[in-house]
C-alpha cells in the first residue's frame, strides 16, 4: 500500500525515506525477488558447484525467471538431471527462494570405442569419470588399438565454476604408427609411419555467464620410424612449441527434450618449430541452434581454421570444419565448413531420448597436394541421448559427398572435456 500511495502522489524516493523513516533494505529486496537458492538431491557432487551457475538469478523478479533456463544451466553441468524448479515464498528472509530438485547422473564409467573404415576394425576402452572428486571435473584416460598401430590418452579437465573463476584442462597423448592423408574418396596420397607424443595446458576465465576467456600451451614431438612403402614421406621428424588464446561465447537453452546452444568462439595460435621457423593460425566455430517447438529444433553449424605453409604434422582435419562428409583421414592447411540441419525427437523414455538428425553440409579445403578443393553432401545420424549417464550422447550416422561419390558410416559416443 506503501508503494501504490507514493507512486500516485510521486513524492521522490529519497523524501519518502525521510518521512517515514524507512531503511533502503525495504526497497532494495521487495518479495518478489529471488534472494536465495536451495538445491535438494544432491549426494556426491558438492554444493557449490551447482549454486555458482544459479547464481546469475539472485536479484531477477521471480515472474522474469525462466523455468528452462533454469533447467539448461543445471543440464550444462553434464552431470545433473534436472528433476523440478519451483518458486516459492522465502520464510527466513525476505524475497522469494529458487527451490531445484536434481537427480545425479551416473559419472563413473567404461567408455568401449569399436569404428569401422577403410583401414579396417578399431577398438578401445577408456576409462571416464564426469564428475571427480564431486567437483565436476572431468577425467578420462585410455587407449585404441588398430591394425596400423595404437593410441593412448589422458585427459583431466577443471571447469570454472562460476563468473569470475579460473578452470585448467592438462592432456597427454602417445601415437605409435600408421600416418594417412587422404582425399575426399579416402584415397592415400601421404602415408608414413611415425611416433609421437603430445602435452598440453590450458587456462580458462569465466568473465560473465555467457563469456569466457583462454590460453594455451601446447607441446609435440614427433618421429619418423620405418616404413615398408611410404607415400610423400616428410624427410625428418620435429618438434613444436605453441602458445594460443581465445575467447567463447556462450549461451544453452531447454525445450523439454533437446539442450540447445548458441556459441562462437575464436582462437589464435603462433606456433614455434624448429631453428627460427613459426607459423600463424587463427580458427572460429559458431553454433546456433533453435526449437521451432517441444523436440524440433533446427541447426546452423560452423568452422573454419586459417593456416598457412605448415609442416604435414600440423595439418589439420575436417572436424575444424565442422563437417561429417570428409573422410577422417583428409588433411589439410584451412578449412571452412557449414551444416544446415534439424533434429527430431522420435522416443522418449524415463531413460533417455531417440533422435532424428539431418543436415546438409558443405566445406572449402586448402592443402599442399589438393590445392582449393570444395564439397557438398548431406549428413544423417540417429542419437541416443541418455538421462542417466554423463554423457551427451550416443549415436550411429552415415554422411554422403555427393561430388566424390563417397558414403562412410559413423559410430560416435559423446563425452566433454
Amino acid at each position: 500500500m506503501i508503494h501504490c500511495f507514493f507512486e500516485r502522489i510521486r513524492i521522490p524516493a529519497v523524501f519518502l525515506l525521510l518521512l517515514t523513516g524507512m531503511t533502503v533494505s525495504v526497497f532494495s529486496q521487495p518479495d518478489n525477488i529471488i534472494t536465495s537458492i536451495h538445491i535438494n538431491g544432491l549426494k556426491k557432487t558438492s554444493y557449490s558447484v551447482v549454486e555458482k551457475p544459479l547464481q546469475r538469478f539472485l536479484g531477477q523478479e521471480a515472474q522474469t525467471v525462466d523455468i528452462d533456463y533454469v533447467k539448461a544451466v543445471i543440464l550444462e553441468l553434464g552431470i545433473l538431471e534436472p528433476i523440478s524448479v519451483v518458486i516459492e515464498d522465502n520464510y527466513d528472509e525476505p524475497g522469494k527462494k529458487l527451490v531445484v530438485e536434481v537427480e545425479e547422473r551416473w559419472s563413473i564409467f567404461p567408455a568401449p570405442v569399436l569404428f569401422f573404415n577403410s583401414g579396417g576394425l578399431s577398438g578401445g576402452l577408456f576409462f571416464y569419470n564426469a564428475n571427480t572428486f564431486g567437483l565436476n571435473h572431468k577425467m578420462a584416460f585410455g587407449g585404441i588399438i588398430q591394425k596400423t598401430g595404437w593410441l593412448a590418452v589422458a585427459m583431466y579437465s577443471i571447469p570454472p565454476v562460476g563468473t569470475g573463476h579460473f578452470g585448467m584442462n592438462f592432456n597427454a597423448v602417445f601415437n605409435s604408427g600408421e600416418r594417412k592423408s587422404s582425399d575426399e574418396k579416402d584415397e592415400t596420397l601421404r602415408l608414413f609411419n611415425a611416433n609421437s607424443i603430445s602435452l598440453g595446458t590450458s587456462l580458462h576465465y569465466k568473465v560473465n555467464n555467457d563469456l569466457s576467456a583462454s590460453v594455451r600451451v601446447y607441446y609435440l614431438n614427433i618421429g619418423i620410424t620405418d616404413s615398408d612403402a611410404p607415400i610423400r614421406p616428410p624427410d625428418s621428424g620435429a618438434h613444436f612449441l605453441q602458445f594460443g588464446t581465445g575467447i567463447n561465447l556462450h549461451r544453452s537453452s531447454w525445450d523439454g527434450y533437446f539442450s540447445s546452444e548458441e556459441n562462437l568462439s575464436l582462437r589464435y595460435n603462433v606456433i614455434f618449430g624448429p631453428g627460427s621457423s613459426f607459423w600463424n593460425s587463427l580458427s572460429f566455430r559458431g553454433t546456433y541452434e533453435r526449437p521451432v517447438f517441444p523436440g524440433f529444433k533446427v541447426s546452423v553449424r560452423s568452422g573454419g581454421i586459417y593456416r598457412k605453409d605448415v609442416p604435414v604434422f600440423l595439418e589439420s582435419d575436417p572436424g575444424e570444419a565442422e563437417v561429417n562428409i570428409l573422410p577422417g583421414s583428409f588433411s589439410a592447411w584451412s578449412y571452412a565448413g557449414l551444416s544446415l540441419g534439424f533434429e527430431k525427437s522420435l522416443f522418449r523414455f524415463s531413460f533417455g531420448t531417440i533422435s532424428l538428425l539431418g543436415a546438409w553440409q558443405m566445406v572449402y579445403s586448402n592443402g599442399p597436394i589438393l590445392g582449393d578443393r570444395f564439397g557438398y553432401g548431406v549428413a544423417g545420424f540417429l542419437r541416443f541421448y541418455l538421462s542417466r549417464l554423463a554423457i551427451p550422447a550416443v549415436g550411429v550416422g552415415v554422411a554422403y559427398n555427393i561430388p566424390a561419390e563417397y558414403f562412410q558410416f559413423s559410430f560416435s559416443v559423446g563425452m566433454s572435456l
